[in-house]
């Protein structure tokens, strides 16, 4: 015995139902309906209600996802376009900052005989005890190791390594960095010392030396060791606090130096009349 399909109902079913709206849609073309065709309307009329309702749910839907779709990417397009308004910005305050650093410079009148460059900065690194700048002129412009380095601040600190294109500066404010120093107002000398950090040291004051808070802070022309000996008369800073030592009979300053260098965007370098 053949067996039937277990959905063979629901087949007849739709075979019937697609011959009633045949029928219909002929009658509707001729313009009345038959009765057998009229009956057929009678009955699939809530069949084809729900089936439209069905059809516009799905439409519904699809212009949804559609629209969802669209959004998603607009928001996309939207975002690279921020970061990169964001990147631009970024690019156009540091321009701005290097402009401005630039502008200073041409306006100071160079203090240092011989010739001065003037030397964008590149990077800056900073580590717990260790700063550094690198500026963007090298061995093809002339910068040598322990030329000096300032800007309309200050001191900045000396050339410590020349590649063709491009030097590192060890700042003032490095463990590495110091200077010989005078207060500007009574002449007092000392030794002005980095230890890493924005506070560098004043050593080797006399215990009974005129300094006070606020006095400004120059190079006295004095070298550190076999470091760069930097010409007198340079900003330093100003000192901060005054610590006396009865132990040594000295004193001892906390200096504001006149330059941070990671705030810096371009710088003059002096290139040594020796050479």
């Amino acid at each position: 015995m053949i067996s039937l399909p277990r959905f063979w109902p629901l087949g007849v079913g739709g075979i019937v139902c697609l011959g009633l709206v045949a029928m219909q849609n002929t009658a509707m073309g001729r313009g009345r309906l038959d009765p057998v065709a009229g009956a057929g309307t009678a009955l699939l009329s809530p069949v084809q209600s729900g089936l439209n309702g069905v059809g516009a749910y799905f439409s519904d839907i699809g212009r949804v996802i559609m629209h969802r779709a669209d959004l998603a990417s607009e928001n996309t397009r939207l975002r690279a376009r921020i970061l990169d308004l964001e990147g631009q910005n970024s690019r156009l305050s540091r321009l701005q900052r290097e402009n401005v650093e630039l502008r200073k410079l041409l306006k100071m009148p160079a203090p240092l005989p011989g010739r001065n460059i003037a030397a964008d900065v590149v990077a800056a690194t900073r580590g717990d005890v260790t700063r550094r700048l690198t500026l963007g002129a090298g061995s093809r412009s002339g910068v040598s190791v322990k030329d000096i380095v300032y800007s309309a601040q200050g001191l900045v600190g000396q050339i410590s390594s020349v590649g063709p294109w491009t030097s590192v500066v060890t700042p003032l404010v490095d463990r590495d960095g110091g200077a010989g120093a005078f207060v500007a107002r009574s002449g007092a000398q000392g030794l002005v010392v980095g230890n890493g950090s924005d506070v560098p040291k004043m050593l080797y004051l006399p215990f009974d030396s005129d300094v006070r808070v606020d006095d400004l802070l120059l190079t006295s022309g004095a070298g550190q060791n076999d470091g760069a000996i930097y010409p007198r008369g340079i900003v330093i800073g100003r000192i901060l606090k005054i610590e006396k030592d009865r132990a040594y009979s000295r004193q001892n300053a906390f200096v504001a130096p006149a330059v941070i260098p990671e705030n810096l965007g371009a710088v003059w370098i002096h290139i040594s009349v020796n050479r």
